[in-house]
């Protein structure tokens, strides 16, 4: 049976959130592989078909996770507050 096992650490502020030009840029990527997608679905052979919708689903979590990041470095934040106010 395998078993998987999450080690967090906390990371740095310059690695928490993607800057707005990344954001802007994948999001231009995404909005370009559906309309490759969209042209392929007509034409194209599946694998190329099934190659597109892969990269289309890994910019989008690319999206997703800066979201779960943000949330990850909020609660990091008000944790260390609280403990540095139950340490005074």
């Amino acid at each position: 049976m395998l078993t998987t096992t999450f080690i967090l650490k906390q990371p740095t502020e310059s690695q928490m959130a993607l800057s707005n030009q990344v954001k802007e840029s994948v999001a231009q990527a995404t909005a370009h592989l559906r309309d490759a997608l969209a042209f392929a679905a007509r034409s194209e052979h599946p694998v190329t078909i099934a190659s597109l919708s892969e990269l289309l689903v890994r910019c989008e979590s690319i999206e997703s996770m800066d979201e779960i990041m943000e949330k990850y470095s909020s609660f990091g934040k008000s944790r260390n507050t609280n403990l540095n106010l139950g340490q005074e």
